[in-house]
């Protein structure tokens, strides 16, 4: 019986490991965004404007980035509601609530700030001949019609 309750937590672990990582992984690409925002305006104050408009897209590295937060929250998320379940009675039980109320918000920051970026999405532009561009370039020649190049 020991042995069983035992695994079920090393598996529990290796979990959190797992998305302790996830979480890492979204942090360095917040980071790698914020470089790339950054070097957009040096290039802009430095008048080069075409190469800050070669960089690459920021907001799909955003999205990414929070997408795996919120994943990854959701499952610190059910864990805590799986420990507030089997916490019971007494000062245990009552940490155990704390936690789940702290994972809620947590997770429910990282939900609005994911609907936040959607809303503010950047949308592609449908010029005439149904080619999408970006923020009113065209279409690079000789792309297929609805190639956007994101």
């Amino acid at each position: 019986m020991e042995e069983e309750a035992l695994k079920r937590q090393l598996c529990t672990v290796d979990g959190s490991l797992l998305f302790l990582g996830l979480l890492l992984l979204s942090v360095g690409l917040s980071y790698w965004g914020v470089s790339l925002q950054r070097e957009g305006l040096c290039r802009t104050l430095r008048s080069d404007t075409e190469g800050a408009a070669n960089l690459p897209e920021v907001f799909p590295i955003r999205l990414w980035a929070s997408a795996l937060v919120v994943g990854c929250l959701g499952f610190f998320l059910c864990l805590a509601v799986r420990t507030a379940r089997e916490a019971g009675d007494g000062a245990g039980a009552a940490s155990a609530r704390t936690n789940l109320h702290a994972s809620v918000l947590v997770f429910l920051a990282a939900l609005l700030r994911l609907d936040d970026l959607l809303k503010n999405a950047p949308r592609p532009e449908c010029r005439a001949g149904g080619a999408l561009t970006r923020g009113g370039e065209p279409a690079a020649a000789g792309s297929p019609p609805g190639y956007s190049g994101w």
